[in-house]
């Protein structure tokens, strides 16, 4: 699993990295969630693919909340990252 970049190999990737990822699955992760989440991907990710995104997200018991962004990647814009952060102040009583 050696994510592509621009058409090059990222330039994180080792075998041992590659390796690990044998043995990780977002999933198993999911279902361990205790608190209250908020998501936001991209719909053009080829990075972290909208489908397994949702995969992880539908098995999330807690109170969730998801921003999906159409016309992005695996990238952040602005916008999103002030809407996670009024979200978070809200959660944490700082409004």
């Amino acid at each position: 699993m050696n994510r592509m970049l621009d058409g090059q190999p990222s330039p994180h990737a080792s075998e041992a990295k590659i390796a690990a990822t044998a043995h990780g699955d977002v999933m198993n992760c999911a279902l361990r969630l205790k608190v209250p989440c908020y998501f936001a991907w991209g719909y053009h990710n080829v990075t972290c693919p909208p489908t397994s995104m949702y995969a992880a997200y539908n098995v999330i018991t807690m109170p969730k909340l998801l921003l999906l962004a159409l016309d992005t990647g695996h990238t952040t814009i602005p916008a999103e990252t002030a809407i996670i952060n009024d979200w978070i102040t809200t959660k944490l009583g700082l409004e």
